[in-house]
């Protein structure tokens, strides 16, 4: 039953899909070419190879049993993730699944951390073009630590220790000191963007979207579909 259904069902639906998904880039890309020589004066932001963007930014390298990579020092960024021992296909001789991709490439996935000072501050604060300093040297291991540091000029230093395990397991710790003459209040903040909707095919067995639980508001799963149809997204605060 299980196979009819996929060869009679199953399949000619995720074909019917691929054939929409082909036909619809083709269109936007007409459109795209069309609203291109409209407004020649306005210049879309370059996308370049993944391995382009890697090379362009200075970087300490990731080296473990189950991913590679590294860690941009240029907004000290998670984004650059491949899982070695996971392949495209089913041959072993496929590539490696890229988790993670930094920005200008065409499908920016990254994980950020940093902060936000009080309103009305002034305070220099690290964002994503500040250039952080690794202490010591090597790359990041289960076995070592990578410890980045930024010292803004104004007695604020940022120091940031990012850890992981022999699997996927990222730790992060951050610190800030201030030896300057008055205190200064910052709201830490861990973010994992995407730029843009993934690009998979759909399945009657899994969920392609967002998803979370808030508290007495209970699931919420919101489908790319619905998320690109409604533009915005509200949800109802409750107070604790």
């Amino acid at each position: 039953m299980l196979i009819g259904w996929q060869y009679f069902f199953n399949i000619p639906q995720m074909e019917k899909q691929r054939a929409a998904q082909q036909s619809q880039m083709a269109n936007k890309s007409g459109e795209q070419a069309g609203a291109s020589r409209a407004r020649r004066s306005t210049a879309a932001p370059a996308v370049v190879s993944r391995d382009t963007a890697i090379a362009s930014v200075p970087r300490v390298k990731i080296n473990t049993p189950s991913i590679n990579g590294s860690v941009s020092l240029k907004g000290a960024r998670i984004d650059d993730v491949t899982l070695v021992k996971y392949r495209e296909t089913a041959d072993p001789s496929a590539p490696a699944i890229v988790l993670l991709s930094p920005t200008a490439t065409d499908s920016p996935l990254y994980a950020e951390f940093g902060w936000i000072a009080a309103s009305g501050s002034t305070l220099k604060i690290p964002d994503q073009n500040t250039v952080w300093q690794q202490e010591g040297t090597g790359s990041l291991s289960p076995d070592s630590p990578v410890i980045l540091k930024y010292d803004n000029g104004e007695g604020l230093t940022f120091r940031r220790t990012i850890f992981i395990d022999d699997r996927y397991l990222f730790t992060i710790e951050d610190e800030v000191t201030n030896v300057g003459n008055a205190p200064v209040t910052l709201y830490p903040f861990a973010l994992v963007s995407r730029h843009g909707a993934p690009n998979v095919l759909s399945s009657y067995i899994a969920f392609g979207g967002l998803i979370g639980y808030l508290g007495d508001v209970g699931l919420h799963e919101y489908g790319y579909k619905k998320i690109d149809d409604d533009k915005a997204v509200s949800f109802k605060v409750i107070d604790s």
